[in-house]
């Protein structure tokens, strides 16, 4: 992101509606309406209400058009918040990867999934995988409560047999997810390939 698109956004920050409100027709003073249209200027991303818009011409947009710039904006201003509070609150790194962990005397296995590019971008997604192997595609439901889900993170992170396990319970690559299909793969617990990348 441009140094001037940063700009945009930590002006349209200072001028956020209160209680989190969208922003209306009224909110769009002569400055925002300029914030607004430079931050159209240096977009690149996918969200095609930006990108219709950013095929006009600027001049000619209307109050409404801009306002709903103005709330892209504050949409991605939030995004940027929450991807902060979840390195603070989690506070470590947790690969992307398949783990089981002995919880309170169950065995459990998770999924950690990290975009790097989109609007998820630096989120970090866990989810709980039931099923197992097989020929059935193993469930996985979301772990939406960020105490538990940090709680489960952390756990990950202190058991360095954790991604290991998951392979060796399930005879699934605990980096990549793929079946192992030959025996030292399913005492390790990874295949040869994943082996080879996490420099193992």
């Amino acid at each position: 992101m441009t140094n001037a698109t940063d700009l945009v956004l930590s002006h349209v920050a200072k001028n956020l509606p209160a209680n989190g409100e969208k922003f209306t027709d009224e909110d769009v003073t002569p400055t925002l309406h300029e914030a607004g249209l430079e931050y159209l200027k240096g977009y690149n991303g996918q969200f095609a209400y930006l990108l219709d818009l950013k095929t006009r011409n600027p001049n000619r947009l209307s109050v409404g058009q801009v306002r709903g710039i103005l709330n892209c904006i504050k949409a991605e201003i939030t995004r940027k918040a929450n991807v902060k509070a979840d390195v603070e609150v989690i506070g470590i790194t947790v690969a992307d990867g398949r783990y089981a962990l002995d919880i309170d005397g169950k065995l459990r296995f998770f999924r950690v999934n990290t975009p790097t590019k989109g609007k998820w971008e630096g989120f970090t997604f866990l989810k709980e995988v039931f099923g197992g192997g097989g020929l059935g595609k193993p469930r996985e439901d979301a772990i939406r409560n960020r105490d538990i889900r940090n709680s489960v993170l952390k756990a990950i992170s202190e058991d360095s047999q954790a991604l290991a396990r998951y392979g060796q319970e399930l005879g699934i690559c605990g980096n990549c997810g793929l079946p192992l299909t030959d025996e030292e793969s399913r005492a390790i617990g990874i295949g040869p390939v994943c082996r080879k990348n996490l420099g193992m």
